[in-house]
């Protein structure tokens, strides 16, 4: 683990300087030899003014961009691979415009799972409007676990298997995964009202094709049924996909002083969506969508972070697809429940509740947020009629912690590597951009 998390961070930092450094090959075909000596010293050379120079002050339109490999571990993809990148900007003057950010991946996993995602949280000038944008296109699968949380949510609908949520355990458990290709596209759109209070609405689209429930078998002597099946059939909806397409009223509080990684101030965030069969979706449903977050600067000196995450996901009125119930792990980042997989826990009521501390650790003269930690409790309850579990029934935890790398300081970019553990053997390693929220 020391040794994988090591070429992890070395490669970070070769990534932000050696695409400035790659022309000086080009130059003549006899002086590549002579000129890779010297290249890495003048790449030394950057990232050491990097770390040691003032930071200069945030600009209008500056685009402070950084790549990265992806990696992480986790009971879905097994092992996942690819590369990213995290851009922030302002679009209007620092002094009264908040500072944008984008995320753009790609990776692929062990379980032949390709993986593109785009999310932004742009403010326009003087924060007059905020976009908030999540596309996603997946060529993957998922276990069909049973809806709620508690024991009962790994045991297959029929024959009494279970999942192993451990992925570093020999896994024999393709034939229990749920094959799908999925398309999302949410976008919402915000306007100031007053103060930092914002109103708003949004388009979301989640589309599933091409689906295959590998562990289901009707043709056995005695049939195999899954959970997916048998919530299709209770509700009627296809066994090889579904549609949610539908519109939500949004609103929204933000006081933080930065998205990417708040020092103090609080969020608060209110949706209510509705998906009618005139607008595609597979059934009429709605939904409502609550969520805060608070920051306390324990010190006031920024070096030790107290920050809360709460959020609570409720089916209002009809019934949703079984890929598109609210679950753990759906808010926006995906970042919610790590310790588990993204829609581990599902069903019609869905709360989750997190905790963490964000230490400073190590500082040089001119860059006092280079290096730090953070520690942190989860929780995940949910409540489902198909298996009649109440909301707070069963309460499923997940703790961990992780390492924080500055990457970029006026955004306050982080490069945050952690692990968590769950319940049911569950485990995650996880890397990614700026703060969990």
């Amino acid at each position: 683990m020391r040794f994988l998390l090591g070429i992890l961070f070395f490669s970070c930092l070769y990534s932000h300087s050696a695409a400035q450094d790659t022309t000086s090959m080009y130059h003549s075909d006899t002086a590549i030899v002579k000129k890779e000596q010297p290249g890495k010293a003048k790449q030394f050379k950057k990232f050491w003014r990097m770390v040691t120079e003032p930071a200069k002050p945030a600009q209008q339109g500056k685009l402070y961009a950084f790549p990265i490999p992806l990696f992480s571990a986790s009971p879905t993809v097994n092992f996942l691979y690819g590369i990213g990148a995290t851009g922030s900007w302002f679009c209007g003057d620092p002094k009264d415009t908040r500072i944008s950010n984008a995320q753009i991946g790609i990776a692929y996993t062990v379980k032949n799972q390709l993986i593109t995602t785009f999310k932004s949280a742009i403010y326009l000038k003087h924060d007059d409007w905020i976009l908030y944008g999540d596309w996603r296109f997946y060529l993957s699968s998922v276990p069909g676990f049973a809806p709620g949380t508690g024991p009962q949510t790994d045991v297959l609908a029929s024959n009494g298997a279970r999942f192993n949520d451990d992925p570093y355990a020999n896994q024999a458990s393709n034939v229990q995964l749920i094959y799908y290709d999925y398309l999302r596209l949410y976008e919402t759109v915000l306007r100031h009202v007053i103060d930092k209070f914002y109103l708003g609405l949004a388009y979301h689209l989640d589309y599933y094709t091409q689906v295959q429930d590998k562990e289901l078998n009707l043709s056995a002597p005695v049939p195999v049924t899954t959970n997916f099946y048998n919530y299709n059939i209770e509700h009627g909806f296809s066994q090889t996909g579904s549609v949610l397409s539908g519109v939500s009223v949004n609103a929204i509080y933000d006081s933080r002083d930065n998205q990417n990684n708040p020092y103090a101030g609080r969020f608060a965030y209110v949706s209510f969506k509705y998906n009618p069969t005139f607008f595609g979706s597979s059934q009429n449903s709605s939904t409502i969508w609550l969520e805060y977050r608070d920051y306390a600067d324990i010190t006031h000196n920024h070096y030790n972070i107290l920050a809360f995450w709460a959020y609570g996901n409720f089916v209002t009125s009809g019934v949703m697809p079984y890929l598109s119930m609210p679950g753990s792990g759906s808010d926006q980042f995906g970042r919610s429940g790590e310790g588990y997989i993204n829609a581990r826990f599902k069903g019609e009521q869905v709360m989750f509740g997190e905790v963490e501390y964000r230490r400073h650790l190590f500082a040089i003269k001119n860059y006092p947020d280079f290096f730090g930690i953070a520690m942190f409790a989860n929780m995940n309850t949910v409540g489902a009629k198909e298996t009649n579990v109440k909301l707070f029934e069963y309460v499923d935890p997940a703790f961990g912690g992780g390492i924080r790398i500055n990457i970029s300081r006026v955004p306050r970019s982080n490069l945050g590597i952690d692990y968590a553990v769950g319940f049911y053997g569950s485990q995650g390693l996880y890397l990614r951009f700026n703060e969990a929220f």
